[in-house]
């Protein structure tokens, strides 16, 4: 399916065709004939129809939203630099050595 370009953003819509009657499946606010595409071949086999956006989805912003990046991962590498700072602060005075019974004969 092909839309012109000065058309875009367009609603892309699929159906079911059953018993003489269209069973709505998906729809989709698109910008480009890539998305067009895309939805096409998501939705192979349905009717597809396309139509002018009304207002509200048009205020709608349809522009992927950049993921919140996890503080669980800054933790968890926050965690390991301070224990491997403590290792090294511990083997330096020799605390764990005596904590532990490590003798080390050079």
């Amino acid at each position: 399916m092909r839309v012109k370009d000065n058309e875009f953003p367009v609603v892309v819509q699929a159906y079911d065709t059953r018993d003489r009657q269209d069973l709505f499946v998906a729809e989709q606010v698109v910008n480009s004939q890539a998305e067009v595409d895309t939805f096409t071949s998501r939705y192979a086999g349905r009717l597809i129809k396309v139509r002018l956006p009304n207002g509200e989805e048009l205020r709608h912003d349809n522009t992927p939203v950049a993921r919140k990046r996890s503080s669980a991962g800054t933790a968890v590498v926050l965690i390991l630099l301070v224990l491997l700072a403590l290792a090294v602060v511990g083997f330096a005075t020799g605390w764990i050595q005596n904590t532990f019974g490590i003798h080390f004969d050079f």
